[in-house]
């Protein structure tokens, strides 16, 4: 007995090595930025505040904002989930007594009517709907079930200013407009905020931003949240300040301790700073939406530019209006490659397929190199679409995984590119 379950642990273990070994490219190209970073040139001057205002126009226009900016139609596009069939977290049919009562929960009679200002006070999601729980297609179809989680929009970040268009019916959750994204989000993770608050809050116009992932920061030494990179914060009377919600939901400016990592923004586009957010970023878990705190391709790419004063759109089909987006359909996957190789910027530029997109870092190897947040490959087992799970974020080939077995050469990244976007205009 003993034997057979040793020889049954070896089994597994194999089993399950094999499941998780990491494509080749991981091994063929170094996952550290410096060996990508050696030619970057710093930005200039007028570009440097060109994208400034800009971004500080975008991260403040919830605030600005006298009605919400999209439509009841457009805040309520959620139900069209509803017409095929849904899971729940158990792997069960979520049921229409549910569904009936998280439409009712919405409220969207009482759409802006509201009109109020808030930020919000802790890291937090905004949901498809007032509600917490997670919402899946088929368990058994490839690329579905966990981690697509159908009911997260996106994560945001304490510090983000926030347009309040109406209550949910039991006033636990709020609907809101973000500067990159709407969606529901918890009523306990914002503080609706003064006309004196925002005034205090855009007064100096000195902001800094966070330069490293998932620390703490204190007020007077008492713990207060864990920061995500891109997290900005003022700069009020000389320290560093957030929001703080009362018990009525009323928030006030707040000074916090002093943080190493926490820097004034935005930093400079240089081969040092790129190879400190890139390297704090490269490895982390892939997250569908943001979701458990990780991040998916179109939120790394836009916390990974956001410390340079990029203001980058939220999803991967909006960040192809962040610069001059050229296509590339119509060409084969040599022309596609050679048009990359020789057009794109290193670090400046972005490679677009439907459903996904990643920062290009230039050339190695005569092959253009791409850093993405990925959840798998594309395979074909027995004829069945399957996937190679990867599940963080990567350095890579267009062609990540094409020795894998099955590898679907059809349905790869290079096959499916449908555009390059440059950035730096």
């Amino acid at each position: 007995m003993i034997y057979l379950r040793i020889i049954l642990f070896i089994v597994f273990s194999t089993y399950t090595q094999a499941q998780i070994l990491d494509p080749v490219d991981l091994k063929n190209y170094p996952q550290e930025a410096s060996f990508y970073t050696k030619d970057i040139k710093p930005l200039s001057s007028k570009l440097n505040k060109k994208l400034y205002l800009e971004f500080m126009d975008m991260y403040f226009k919830p605030w600005n904002l006298k009605k919400i900016d999209i439509s009841k139609k457009d805040a309520s596009w959620g139900v069209l989930y509803f017409k095929s069939k849904i899971y729940a977290e158990n792997k069960r049919l979520i049921t229409q007594k549910w569904i009936d009562n998280i439409i009712e929960q919405s409220n969207m009679d009482d759409f802006d009517t509201l009109k109020l200002k808030a930020i919000t006070v802790k890291n937090s999601n905004l949901r498809i709907f007032p509600s917490n729980k997670p919402m899946f297609k088929s368990f058994n179809q490839a690329g579905e079930g966990y981690p697509f989680d159908y009911g997260q929009n996106t994560s945001i970040t304490l510090n983000s200013p926030l347009y309040v268009s109406h209550y949910s019916s039991n006033k636990d959750w709020v609907f809101v407009q973000a500067s990159f994204a709407s969606g529901w989000i918890m009523l306990s993770d914002i503080a609706i905020v003064s006309k004196d608050v925002i005034n205090k809050y855009k007064k100096e116009n000195k902001y800094f931003v966070a330069i490293k992932d998932n620390f703490p920061i204190y007020k007077n030494k008492i713990f207060r949240e864990h920061i995500k990179i891109g997290t900005i914060f003022p700069l009020r009377k000389g320290k560093l300040a957030m929001v703080i919600r009362d018990n009525t939901a009323k928030g006030y400016i707040s000074k916090i301790d002093a943080n190493k990592n926490i820097v004034k923004f935005p930093i400079q586009f240089n081969k040092n700073n790129l190879n400190n957010i890139i390297n704090e970023l490269i490895g982390q878990p892939y997250g569908w939406g943001g979701s458990n705190g990780n991040r998916d391709c179109s939120l790394l790419t836009k916390d990974l530019l956001t410390p340079f004063g990029f203001p980058m759109k939220r999803h991967s089909s909006a960040q192809i209006q962040n610069g001059k987006y050229i296509s590339l359909l119509g060409k084969n996957n040599e022309e596609k490659k050679q048009y990359i190789k020789n057009n794109a910027k290193a670090f400046l530029s972005l490679i677009y397929i439907k459903g996904h997109i990643a920062l290009y870092l230039g050339n190695i190897k005569d092959e253009p190199i791409i850093f993405h947040s990925v959840w798998g490959i594309k395979t074909l087992v027995n004829d069945k679409k399957a996937r190679h799970i990867i599940g963080k974020s990567v350095i890579s080939t267009l062609e990540i995984g094409k020795e894998i077995n099955g590898f679907d050469k059809n349905k790869n990244i290079l096959s499916q590119i449908q555009g390059i976007v440059i950035l730096s205009l």
